[in-house]
Order: structure tokens, then C-alpha cells, then sequence
């Protein structure tokens, strides 16, 4: 979900953001042509709370569609309101859920979001707010509890993209809050199924999104994050996040590929609690990296996180 490498000046970004679309886009994301897709495997309080959000949601406040592709839960997933569709997703990882999802989408423009996250009032209809024909808008992603956990990750801003452009664009994409134009998603085939976990599969879309034109950063876009507060959740979160790492400089050439490979770094907000966890932040990605390179086989665990 995040190449959370952490470094402050990131070298060697492989792809930089086409200044004017490919695909000549004239049709503003409005809200009634907004189709949300959010993935679930085994998160029924995520869901519970999304389906409140969406329920008290007036007429003019509602998106076009709100479809939950089920990836494989334990129990079923029911979710019962108005716009709503239950897909199923096979149990094939995020990436393929949210392929699901998009490709049966009725709007020429797709939200994305995780179903351990909460919209603020006005999404995600304040993704147009400045759009000039862009491909794809990123928005804010913020942590929702006050934990020390959770503290670290906003202050970190683990869930925000670390690569942009002098003109303050994203290079990339975080799939718990962005929108996509369908047509986009056409022509690059959606998300990549190479990817089984959640961690770099949406790096790597907004990687060949920006071949067809420019992304766009969103701060009004606003979903809040509802993070693990377990120590043992936190180090399988980066673990997962450098095998996607991994998965990510293998599928660029040499020159570049060094830019996703785990490095040191130091927190952002310097508490002794967060050095701490810097450090097994730092740990747990080089572990993720060299599991990734002897191609480990990946347990069914992994796959339950992130969707």
C-alpha cells in the first residue's frame, strides 16, 4: 500500500507524471458518476462502520454506487442498503478484488477505498475540487485513533506518497483513498494480479498511470485510518510492505530498481517511542525484502491484511 522507505530525499524514482493526459479526459469527477470500490476479507467492524457512514448518507450526498467485493471472508459479508452491491473476489488478494470491483463499476470514474477507513464529510465529491484533466487524484489519508501506534503512523505519514513532482504531484497512488478514471484503468488493465498482497500493487498502478498523464494530490479528499494498535500487527504491516518493495524493484530495470530497497532512516517526529519503532519498521521491510527475493511462500495471514 505504501513503498514506506521513509528516506527524506527518494533517488531514482523510476517514471515521472505526464504533464498533459493521453487520454484527453473532459468529463469532470462528479459525484453521481462516482462508483466506490472497497475491498474486504474478514473485517466486519470496518464494514459495520462504512455501512452507517453510507446509510447516513441524503440523496444528494451519495455517490453513484458503493460496491464490496467480498475477498474470501470467513463470514459472508452482508451489507444491506440502498446502491449497494456484494461482488466476491475469489480470495486472490486486494489487487484482484479491486479488479473485480472496478470492471463492474457503472461510473466512468472509480473511488478506491479500504474498508478499515472512514470518509469525511463531502467525499468523495471533493475529489474534483481543482481537477484539470487528470488521470487520477490522490487523497489525505489520516490515522483515526490517538494511540502511540497510530500517532506514529500520521506523523510518519506512512499512508501518503513519497515521491513528487516539482509542481507538488504524486507519482504514485495509495489505494485507500484515490479516484481513477475508468478509462484509465482500461487502457493500463487495472491492477496488476502479480501482486497477492496489499503492499505495491497501487505504487505500481500509479507507476504506469502516469505514462498516460499527470496525478493529481487532493488534500480535501479526506478518509481517516483505523491502524492496528498491536505491536505484532505493526511489524506484519512492513514486513508486507517490503515484499511489495520487492515486488516492485524487480519489475524495474537495474538503474532504478534500487530506489524501493529498504534503508535506514530516522523518525520524522523524534520521540523515544518513535525511534523505537523506526527501528523494527526498518527491521521488518529488510525481512520482507530478502523473504520476497528467496521467494518464501507467503501465508494465508498476509493475505487477510489490508483489504
Amino acid at each position: 500500500m505504501t513503498l514506506a522507505l521513509f528516506s527524506r530525499r527518494p533517488r531514482g524514482f523510476p517514471v515521472a507524471s505526464a504533464a498533459v493526459s493521453k487520454l484527453g479526459l473532459e468529463e469532470t469527477p462528479r459525484l453521481k458518476g462516482i462508483s466506490v470500490v472497497v475491498p474486504v476479507r474478514d473485517n466486519p467492524e470496518g464494514l459495520a462502520r462504512l455501512g452507517t457512514w453510507w446509510r447516513g448518507l441524503a440523496e444528494d450526498e451519495r455517490p453513484l454506487e458503493l460496491i464490496v467485493i467480498d475477498d474470501a471472508s470467513q463470514q459472508p459479508v452482508e451489507f444491506v442498503a440502498e446502491a449497494v452491491r456484494i461482488l466476491q473476489g475469489g480470495g486472490r488478494g486486494p489487487a484482484c478484488a479491486r479488479n473485480v470491483g472496478w470492471r463492474a463499476a457503472k461510473g466512468p470514474w472509480v473511488a478506491f477505498l479500504d474498508s478499515d477507513c472512514l470518509p469525511a464529510v463531502g467525499w468523495p465529491a471533493s475529489f474534483a475540487a481543482g481537477w484539470r484533466g487528470e488521470v487520477a487524484v490522490q487523497g489525505a489519508v489520516r490515522a483515526m485513533g490517538k494511540d502511540w501506534l497510530s500517532s506514529y503512523y500520521e506523523s510518519q505519514g506512512v499512508l501518503r506518497p513519497m515521491a513528487w513532482t516539482e509542481d507538488g504531484r504524486p507519482q504514485y497512488l495509495i489505494s485507500a483513498n484515490c479516484l481513477v478514471h475508468r478509462a484509465a484503468l482500461d487502457r493500463v488493465g487495472g491492477f496488476s494480479e502479480r501482486f497477492p498482497l496489499a503492499a505495491g500493487e497501487d505504487v505500481d498502478l500509479g507507476l504506469r498511470l502516469s505514462q498516460l498523464g499527470a496525478l493529481r494530490w487532493c488534500a480535501e479528499a479526506r478518509v481517516t485510518h483505523d491502524f492496528e494498535p498491536s505491536l505484532r500487527a505493526f511489524f506484519r504491516r512492513f514486513l508486507r510492505y517490503g515484499r511489495g518493495n520487492r515486488m516492485l524493484a524487480d519489475g524495474q530495470s537495474d538503474s532504478t530498481g534500487d530506489f524501493f530497497s529498504p534503508r535506514p532512516f530516522l523518525p520524522l517526529l523524534r520521540r523515544p517511542e518513535n525511534f523505537l519503532l523506526a527501528g523494527l519498521a526498518f527491521a521488518a521491510l529488510g525481512v520482507g525484502w530478502l523473504l520476497e527475493g528467496h521467494g518464501i511462500r507467503r501465508s494465508s495471514n498476509d493475505l487477510q491484511e489490508g483489504e
